[in-house]
């Protein structure tokens, strides 16, 4: 086995995908500025761009000279021409679709029916993304590669474990999409997936470190830990949402008691509300209605602040990362979640760490999933971009 081969080739997939984020950050940058901001010499930049324009991914314009008889800047963009990717959040209720260029821009986004049933599912998402592509006017063909986010454990060969709120067990449900597809499809757990589009998108960006907290049913946890996302042996790290909040407490899905998400989930904050002889349709009613001031309602979300608190007080001792991120419900509900776990977090967190860290609000909103789908087919496409792109002329 020749080695050096091996991490030559490791390194180049690595840099080409910095040039490219480089490149999707700060449009019409030029050469010089790219090598500055990523750190690879110029000469390195010049190939690694040769390669992207030969594939069509970046376009390159002149600019304004640099002085009276300077030669003028290259400018360098993303082509957003060249092809789409389709995002995809599944749940058993239905699935949301997004379809986007490759520099992240949404260019249509459509919700399809859910199921318990695969098949199903699958033909709902290869119809829903047909009728994105038509509503955008791309061809079949322009279709380069697809990413879906599960609420379920994945394995690190990209098999479906369990996905218990869809009843789904040990299934290669990527490979079957992608027979069906006939395009590369990427499979991972919802919330790592969204923690990838949180770096590549949202909040995360400047931080080589962060942990992204989400969920409806349950809480999960995207650990992104030195610059990737951290999934352990088995690829099914970052199950946060069953860390022991309270001895003997509140039974939890998952058969134990006194799980954080127990306690701070989307279902657990309704079970509370109900307890409180307060029922709304979903979270958006919730907020209204602590907009309102309702009282009931801010005390229930005050009790979930607290217990919210000490989650991101032990998630911050154990992992010390830069920045917390709060997506799906604690997003929403942000702002009275908050008020009440900031000063439980700051009782609880070491003094050294919990200063350091920032505690933020996912601006990602509803698309997180979908766009983590994006960004996780967007990682494989830089990766294999020979093999991820469609020959043209191709069908499904």
């Amino acid at each position: 086995m020749n080695t050096r081969r091996i991490n030559s080739n490791i390194i180049r997939k690595i840099n080409a995908a910095r040039v490219f984020h480089g490149i999707r950050k700060n449009p019409s940058i030029s050469p010089q500025g790219l090598s500055k901001d990523t750190g690879i010499d110029l000469a390195t930049i010049s190939i690694i761009l040769a390669s992207l324009e030969q594939d069509g991914l970046v376009e390159r314009t002149q600019g304004e000279r640099t002085g009276r008889s300077g030669r003028p800047n290259s400018q360098l963009n993303i082509n957003e021409k060249t092809g789409v990717l389709a995002g995809v959040a599944v749940d058993v209720d239905e699935s949301e679709l997004v379809l986007c260029s490759f520099a992240g821009t949404i260019l249509a986004n459509l919700h399809v029916p859910g199921s318990k049933d695969q098949e199903m599912v699958i033909g709902s998402i290869k119809s829903g993304i047909a009728t994105l592509l038509k509503q955008t006017g791309y061809p079949r063909k322009a279709l380069a590669g697809v990413g879906v986010g599960v609420p379920g454990l994945v394995g690190l060969d990209g098999k479906l474990a369990l996905a218990p709120n869809l009843d789904w067990h040990d299934v290669d449900f990527g490979a079957a999409l992608a027979a069906s597809l006939a395009v590369p499809v990427q499979l991972e757990n919802d919330i790592k997936a969204a923690a990838a589009a949180e770096h590549l998108f949202g909040q995360g960006a400047p931080d080589a470190d962060f942990i992204y907290l989400s969920g409806r049913s349950g809480v999960g946890g995207g650990l992104y830990l030195g610059g990737a996302i951290y999934r352990g042996p088995r690829g099914m790290a970052g199950e946060v949402g069953h860390m022991k909040l309270v001895p003997n407490g509140r039974p939890c899905a998952c058969g134990g008691f006194g799980c954080f998400e127990a306690y701070i989930s989307e279902r657990a904050i309704f079970e509370r509300l109900r307890d409180a002889k307060l029922n709304f349709p979903d979270i958006a009613g919730v907020r209204e209605a602590a907009l309102r001031g309702e009282a009931g309602v801010r005390a229930v979300l005050a009790e979930c602040g607290q217990h919210l608190g000490l989650g991101l007080a032990n998630l911050a001792n154990i992992f010390a990362p830069g920045r917390i991120v709060l997506g799906g419900a604690m997003a929403v509900l942000a702002e009275y979640l908050l008020p009440a776990a900031q000063p439980v977090f700051e009782a609880n967190a070491l003094r050294e760490i919990g200063g350091e860290i920032a505690i933020s609000v996912s601006t990602l909103g509803e698309f997180a999933v979908p766009m983590g789908g994006i960004a996780i087919a967007l990682q494989h496409f830089l990766e294999e971009p020979h093999v991820a792109m469609l020959r043209p002329g191709s069908q499904a």
